[in-house]
């Protein structure tokens, strides 16, 4: 399933950087981390969320992240736009959340592919 992936998130001045690129890496084999003043950004393509897919078809969660995913389709832009808990990320657990839970900020993901609604079903497969 060809996409581009961007996923970043906010370092901010109590965070320790390190602990936030290590929740980066728990939930994608990204193929390119970009560090800025206040935010981290990793890029990739569908093997990046590899680790979500297996992760949602072990905690048998596909059937919510399809909710969430489909919330977040943007079909004229041809993306999909969602988000995952930080905290969450830095024990490995991959949590997709709709709103900003912690007062550090979620990760903000971002894919881009021409077929969003079958990368969805790739992503959720049964």
């Amino acid at each position: 399933m060809n996409c581009k992936m961007e996923a970043h998130t906010t370092v901010h001045p109590t965070e320790d950087l390190d602990k936030v690129i290590k929740a980066l890496s728990n939930v994608f084999d990204y193929d390119d981390l970009i560090i800025t003043e206040d935010q981290i950004t990793v890029t990739g393509s569908s093997s990046t969320l590899c680790p979500i897919k297996e992760f949602l078809k072990k905690r048998q969660t596909r059937d919510t992240a399809r909710k969430i995913l489909t919330k977040g389709l943007e079909p004229n832009l041809n993306e999909i736009n969602f988000k995952i808990s930080k905290q969450a990320a830095f024990a490995g657990i991959i949590n997709l959340v709709e709103d900003d839970l912690s007062p550090l900020g979620e990760i903000e993901i971002t894919i881009k592919t021409k077929k969003p609604e079958e990368f969805i079903d790739w992503l959720c497969d049964h």
